[in-house]
């Protein structure tokens, strides 16, 4: 299926559209819809959708305006502009955007169909063309880079020997240059077969291909190859700020296309940023952290900064003998915890299995108190002791140890959510303490929580069922709708004091919200 938006102010015109068109014939799915620019842009950051379908007069810039901004954000992105303007400078300007078709009002059935099939034949085109192109690509050169690959493993896998100079000294040797001040670690895990006709060592080698094209192309020097457990090591190297928020903005397109051109999908874990070579290890840890402390309700990239917001104090250097008992705690992987626990107790002696059970309780005792959460109304902890010591059998310790557990992981699930409604609450009380600075945007809410623009917006939305355009908007309503009642203030100051420096589109939005204009409000109240 591919994914539609449609863009117009008259939600009429949306619905007509809604009904016209032939989705399930065509292949097409209705993915989100928006009345103005602001909401457009927000949404198709959030679902990218290939086909847009948009008219040209629509709230704050016009449609072509927004078109561009489309293409320029994803150059494949097919718009159909709608119109009722017939002249010919709209029609070169569609063109000049990407417009692959122009329709005029009102709109007829059988035209908009045949242009949206127009899209799905490109679309069908273009995933033929690009698969034949990665599958008659040259695999790797016989032996290239065996060096190379081996020299940037030892740097994911192990603490390095030596210092900088020592491994910028072997770069050098191999003819691998880094020049950029930061340096990141991103681990990509092929989740799937590719369907159709691209399978087996190609798909691998084309996807590898295609990453470091897609990192090239965003500023980004790379370097690629495929370690342990079929695992795409990826050492990044950038001179901008908050190059973090960038590749991981630029993985999310990749996720798509990868889905949309094989129908077969990966995730991604970024470590955070360092400027020493010799500190990627630490930045390849944090993204195999973020593996393992991924929130399951969002999948595909995982980007340590949010995890680390997320779970602030976690720590798993702790005894290599209970690293995956902690890692599936950490990841609330309980059958897996169970059965490895059950496992471990049904093959340790009674004396071994006590030391055991203390030693991993009080890591995830510790895991608890790290994250804030003091775990003494859930667990007993002098009479489990107690229990596991006065004992006489291996069933006992291990029926007494599972339970423990148990609690302990309600205590770690509760205070992850904790963790998740105090970044949202952080994030309300900065909107309302700016709410009349017309800078205020997601961007700035999300450096101010300290997670990424495209995390904090799913993460917003998820815990609030809104959008972050649609809850700012509403707050500046609720601020307006008192200063309109409570004061004798004109309506472009109050516009101008709730954050909105275009008292026209206050305008439309105050009344797209409550139904009336701003001055019919006040005078429906009363006021003069």
């Amino acid at each position: 299926m591919i994914d539609v938006m449609l863009i117009d102010d008259d939600v009429s015109i949306r619905d007509y559209l809604r009904d016209v068109i032939l989705w399930e014939n065509l292949g097409l799915r209705l993915s989100c819809e928006a009345g103005d620019s602001e909401t457009a842009r927000e949404l198709y950051q959030l679902h990218r959708p290939k086909i847009v379908v948009m008219d040209i007069n629509i709230p704050i810039i016009s449609g072509l305006e927004l078109a561009k901004e489309f293409v320029a954000m994803n150059r494949d992105v097919c718009i159909l502009v709608i119109t009722g303007y017939g002249d010919f400078d709209n029609v070169r300007d569609s063109v000049n955007v990407g417009a692959i078709d122009l329709l005029a009002k009102p709109i007829v059935p059988a035209e908009i169909n045949a242009s949206l099939r127009h899209a799905v034949d490109r679309f069908t085109q273009m995933r033929r063309r690009y698969r034949t192109q990665q599958a008659l690509s040259e695999l790797l050169t016989e032996n290239q880079g065996l060096l190379q690959e081996r020299c940037v493993t030892q740097l994911f896998t192990r603490p390095p020997e030596g210092g900088e100079a020592k491994i910028l000294k072997q770069f050098e040797l191999l003819s691998l240059s880094f020049p950029n001040q930061y340096y990141g670690a991103v681990l990509i895990y092929l989740e799937e077969e590719p369907s159709g006709d691209l399978g087996g060592a190609a798909f691998p080698t084309a996807f590898k291909k295609m990453c470091e094209t897609t990192f090239l192309s965003n500023g980004f020097r790379i370097f690629s190859c495929f370690g342990v457990d079929d695992c795409l090591y990826c050492l990044a190297n950038w001179s901008f700020d908050r190059g973090d928020e960038r590749m991981e903005a630029m993985l999310e397109k990749l996720l798509e296309e990868t889905r949309f051109y094989f129908q077969a999908g990966f995730s991604a874990y970024m470590g955070s940023p360092v400027e020493q070579l010799s500190d990627l290890y630490r930045s390849a840890e944090q993204a195999r952290l973020s593996r393992r402390l991924r929130d399951d309700s969002f999948q595909g990239i995982v980007n340590y900064r949010n995890i680390g917001q997320l779970t602030p104090s976690c720590d798993t250097s702790v005894q290599q003998i209970l690293e995956t008992l902690v890692e599936y705690a950490q990841t609330f992987r309980r059958q897996e915890f169970r059965a490895l626990l059950d496992k471990l107790c049904g093959e340790t002696e009674l004396e071994q299995l006590r030391e055991f059970s203390l030693e991993l309780l009080s890591q995830l005792s510790g895991l608890c108190f790290q994250s804030g959460a003091y775990p003494w109304n859930s667990v007993n902890y002098p009479g489990t002791i107690a229990c596991i010591f006065d004992t006489a059998s291996q069933e006992a310790v291990k029926n007494v140890l599972g339970k423990t557990c148990e609690r302990l992981l309600d205590v770690l699930m509760q205070q992850r959510n904790k963790s998740k409604n105090h970044l949202i609450s952080m994030a309300k009380s900065y909107i309302h303490e700016h709410l009349g600075d017309s800078g205020l945007s997601l961007d700035t809410v999300s450096l101010h929580v300290g997670l990424s623009k495209i995390y904090f917006c799913q993460l917003f939305h998820k815990e609030e069922g809104i959008s972050f355009n649609a809850y700012l908007n509403g707050e500046r309503i609720a601020q307006a709708k008192t200063l309109l009642l409570g004061t004798g203030k004109k309506v472009f100051e109050i516009s101008d004091e709730i954050g909105y420096s275009n008292p026209k589109y206050f305008n439309y939005v105050f009344k797209h919200a409550v139904g009336v204009t701003p001055l019919e409000y006040r005078k429906t109240a009363g006021l003069k």
